[in-house]
């Protein structure tokens, strides 16, 4: 035990200490693409990886992309369904069919609906998942995954009276999770990365916790991806001393580069979220797996486990 406890200070002095990164981008948007058409994306997503491959970076903001939230805020939030909790995986094969899908499963565009439109052109919300599920995929790219990563998990959440008390601090299982909330309070989460005692401070005292670790609430419209415990990433300067000792360190504290995150309190009020997960994580606090249920408390992001998605 006091072997145990020697090594979580050891972990806690030599943590990384920084880094929330926002990346911005000037674009020019279009509200329609077409479907064969290689449309370029327009966030940049391209530096955001770059930040989140240091070992000392935890979460970027993506910028650049406010045009597709906006189309989307229109209709997933203004005409949107009041109660809705779906979970889906778009293939990275089959990106648009996917993401048509799903924008048809959350709000019908009658103009975008019709047969003889669907081969000429996309609709803005359809072009916007596009862009975030191509996004995030973007960022497996030079991952050192433990299984294949090609499809992404996508989660939209609208929930007409948002109800969440004491939500507890937690990371991902997963590689990384983007994350936007289009209306409503916004995800918590921890500027730099957390120490194993600045970890169990916030689990357990939350933002009364004295632990010195900044923290804030995301934007409205603003996507942030955030690192998970399954995070690894391949950095050719790195000695091999120092991928010895990044991988003891991992095993000893998963979370060595994690985001820690949670949603926010919240006391009723509109909330609409959408959430990507790189299709690599086994949290199955999240996803349906074959012949395995999952229970849910009334209000749709509330958890058995307290935790709030």
């Amino acid at each position: 035990m006091k072997t145990f406890l020697n090594l979580i200070i050891i972990l806690a002095q030599v943590s990384c200490s920084t880094c929330f990164s926002s990346v911005t981008k000037t674009f020019d948007s279009s509200s329609t693409i077409s479907p064969s058409s290689n449309h370029p994306l327009i966030g940049n997503w391209k530096d955001g990886k770059e930040s989140l491959q240091r070992d000392d970076c935890c979460v970027v903001s993506i910028d650049g992309i406010e045009s597709h939230f906006n189309h989307l805020y229109e209709y997933f939030v203004n005409q949107g369904p009041s109660e809705l909790d779906l979970r889906t995986r778009i293939h990275a094969d089959n990106i648009f069919n996917d993401c048509l899908t799903i924008r048809q499963s959350v709000v019908s565009i009658p103009d975008f609906d019709m047969k003889e439109n669907e081969s000429d052109e996309i609709d803005p919300c359809t072009a916007a998942l596009m862009e975030l599920a191509k996004g995030v995929l973007s960022f497996a790219d030079g991952l050192v995954l433990e299984k294949p990563c090609t499809d992404v998990y996508m989660r939209i959440v609208c929930a007409s009276d948002y109800k969440a008390i004491d939500p507890m601090y937690h990371t991902d299982k997963a590689p990384l999770r983007g994350y936007t909330t289009l209306i409503g309070p916004g995800t918590e989460f921890c500027e730099n990365i957390c120490s194993p005692l600045e970890y169990a401070s916030l689990r357990s005292l939350g933002n009364e916790s004295s632990s010195s670790v900044p923290t804030r609430k995301a934007k409205n419209m603003e996507f942030i991806v955030m690192k998970g415990d399954y995070y690894e990433s391949i950095d050719s300067d790195t000695s091999e001393t120092s991928k010895i000792l990044s991988r003891i360190k991992k095993r000893l504290w998963t979370r060595t580069s994690a985001c820690v995150h949670r949603s926010p309190s919240g006391n009723g009020g509109r909330r609409v979220i959408i959430s990507l997960d790189l299709a690599d994580g086994d949290d199955d606090r999240e996803w349906y797996q074959k012949n395995q249920k999952r229970e849910w408390r009334s209000g749709m992001t509330q958890r058995k486990s307290r935790l709030v998605a």
